[in-house]
């Protein structure tokens, strides 16, 4: 698979960006594949760069260390919810479940982290579009107005996000 002009069009990371934009950094971009179950990434992982999900589906969470107690208040918490989990592996919260369009990765990127904190995976058979942090690091240097776009669209997901955690933190809180 190439990418296309036309499938950047479809990415929310780059959905104020005109077709000279676009171009740019349709020559930035790499092609990764991933089979349902895959990892993309694990916990201590080397960032690589951001990614923008083609097609398919993946879940992003992470480990929790959790002694008795709290394994029964997220219990009597969760149970309407599985955002905080038991599985084979131990506990685990699950940050987000991403499909089409969606991106991820871009905080590891512009907080210059170096090793991921969460791990993701494909829940379905998936193709990514990278944007190695190299290319975006080239790309603040030659195309600022550009990278000003992107950071908004980052922005403007960033704070719906932070809505939707205040929400959930409420409802926790409240036992609802």
């Amino acid at each position: 698979m190439t990418p296309r002009l036309e499938d950047l069009k479809n990415q929310v990371l780059f959905e104020s960006l005109d077709d000279s934009e676009l171009q740019v950094v349709l020559g930035m971009l790499k092609v990764v594949e991933f089979s349902k179950g895959a990892f993309i990434f694990q916990e201590n992982d080397p960032t690589k760069g951001i990614y923008l999900i083609h097609s398919g589906k993946i879940e992003i969470k992470r480990k929790l260390q959790l002694d008795t107690k709290s394994k029964m208040l997220v219990m009597l918490r969760n149970i309407k919810s599985d955002e905080i989990r038991h599985t084979a592996h131990g506990w685990e919260n699950r940050f987000a479940v991403l499909e089409k369009g969606s991106f991820f990765g871009e905080l590891s990127v512009i907080e210059s982290r170096r090793k991921h904190s969460a791990e993701c995976a494909a829940m379905e058979d998936t193709v990514l579009l990278l944007l190695p942090s190299e290319e975006y690091l080239k790309l603040e240097e030659t195309h600022v107005y550009t990278v000003v776009k992107i950071l908004k669209s980052i922005a403007k997901v960033t704070s719906g996000n932070v809505r939707q955690l205040d929400r959930r933190i409420l409802k926790a809180l409240m036992g609802t």
